[in-house]
């Protein structure tokens, strides 16, 4: 497209340089139409100069925009649970079977995993030797009795090693309700 509008221009400009000079006044009437024209291609080039840029980095945009919507759509991974036989896959489709995750890399993978086009991502390892087991910890604090609040509805609980639990609030189980008549 750039080539093709310099070669215009430049064919333009060819045309406004054959201005025929004047001879006793003869040939005026020719050199003010050529000069018209002149100013006329000239502005027409200038205004196609300024406009180009603008046009380009439009024509940038547009491809950059384009390329990352196409690379978005080939590179986005679709979990779709576990592997069905019955289901029909696409590529980019990620699968869950036996302890491993899949890819299908095409569409229509065919089975899972012998199929071809599956790529596997990810696979359960071996159980890992027991580590050693841990010194039993201290007994936990059991609830040894209650504080009753009778006037606000409220019970805390006091623990076997003297702290005490949050409180309940019991208020709302007292109230009548909306459907007792």
């Amino acid at each position: 497209m750039t080539a093709a509008l310099e070669d215009r221009i430049a064919e333009l400009e060819e045309y406004t340089r054959r201005v025929i000079p004047a001879r006793d006044g003869t040939d005026g009437w020719c050199n003010y139409i050529s000069s018209s024209i002149a100013a006329a291609i000239s502005q027409q080039r200038d205004y196609f100069f300024a406009l180009l840029p603008e046009l380009i980095a439009g024509l940038q945009r547009d491809f950059r925009d384009e390329m990352r919507a196409m690379l978005d759509a080939a590179l986005t991974t679709k979990v779709r649970g576990t592997y069905r036989a019955d289901v029909k896959y696409e590529r980019g489709d990620m699968v869950a079977l036996d302890g491993g995750s899949f890819v299908a890399r095409k569409d229509d993978p065919g089975p899972c995993p012998s199929g071809g086009g599956w790529q596997l991502m990810a696979k359960q390892g071996a159980r890992g030797r027991d580590g050693p087991e841990g010194r039993p910890g201290p007994k936990g604090a059991i609830i040894s009795g209650w504080i009753v609040d009778r006037s606000n509805y409220r019970v805390t609980p006091r623990f076997s090693d003297g702290t005490l639990g949050p409180p309940l609030e019991l208020a709302a189980l007292f109230e009548p309700s909306e459907t007792t008549p």
